[in-house]
């Protein structure tokens, strides 16, 4: 989906952590569906810009964020309505009993997913390396 290299770039940042295989999957269907929402939506088809994933762990808990530095997303009266791609998001979110938020990263935004160890995933979904 990212006809110029020069134009647009993806940045991946992890840790070193583990998760189980339905934990993952979902995570990576996440992952691509804010990566293409990104694509399409957030830069011009001239604007340069680049799309941030970072995964972070410690033990049961975990945050993923994908950032843009694209136009934003409209507020208020201008916010578009969800489409398929964001319920497929929420419900990959609620699965994983986990809390999603978007923000406005100025310049772009950002989406965070975090799940605390107060939430009911079982113990061996997400460890530490």
């Amino acid at each position: 989906m990212i006809e110029d290299p020069e134009r647009l770039s993806i940045q991946v940042k992890v840790d070193d952590s583990v998760v189980v295989a339905d934990v993952s999957i979902s995570l990576g269907l996440i992952v691509t569906e804010l990566v293409i929402n990104a694509l399409k939506h957030a830069f011009t088809e001239d604007q340069p810009g680049q799309i941030v994933i970072a995964y972070e762990s410690t033990g049961r808990e975990w945050t993923l964020s994908i950032a843009d530095n694209g136009n934003g997303i409209p507020v208020g009266a201008d916010t578009p309505k969800a489409g398929l791609g964001t319920g497929i998001v929420e419900a990959l979110v609620k699965n994983l009993n986990g809390e999603l938020t978007v923000g406005n990263a100025e310049p772009g935004t950002l989406v965070t997913i975090s799940h605390r160890e107060s939430s009911s995933l079982p113990n061996n979904l997400s460890t530490a390396v």
